[in-house]
């Protein structure tokens, strides 16, 4: 189980999204010409609003946090039906689609909270949290291609038999 490398692949996908739970994912400041700073931060458990350093908006994002435990959660459920490759590929490509449910989410959630939301006003270090999201998918993709490569060799043993 462990010495496969799609294994290693899945075990990063666990550790990535427990990471993004931590880190910031989006954060944007920006000073009105009032002079008035405000800074928003969207993270997998929390969105938080400063203005001027004093907190506005401090909210859990339930739905973010439901929708990593489930990435987690799945990604732990492939690894240990390693003896069942179909399965285990199919179980990846709903991963995809869960993958693909976070990161609509965290784009919706940024939608809604931040006004006037752009990408060119995100820090370029929270950017990489970003980049994080979207490196799941390639990681998926390796393990599915390496657990197909891992079946069609099984099969073509049976076939020698």
């Amino acid at each position: 189980m462990l010495q496969r490398i799609q294994t290693i692949y899945f075990i990063a996908i666990i550790i990535i999204t427990a990471t993004l739970c931590t880190g910031s994912i989006i954060k944007i400041t920006e000073t009105t010409p009032l002079g008035v700073t405000n800074e928003y931060n969207l993270n997998l458990f929390y969105f938080t609003a400063l203005e001027n350093g004093n907190v506005t908006a401090n909210e859990m994002q339930f739905t973010l946090i439901a929708i990593a435990a489930i990435i987690i959660g799945l990604t732990a459920l492939i690894i240990f039906t390693f003896k069942d490759r179909p399965k285990q590929m199919k179980l990846a490509k709903v991963n995809y689609l869960m993958m693909l449910l976070l990161l609509l989410a965290v784009f919706t959630k940024a939608m809604i909270y931040i006004p006037m939301f752009s990408f060119g006003k995100i820090f370029p270090y929270s950017a990489f949290g970003l980049v994080l999201i979207v490196f799941l998918f390639y990681l998926n993709w390796r393990a599915i291609r390496l657990v197909r490569k891992d079946d069609e060799l099984v099969k073509s043993a049976d076939r020698i038999r």
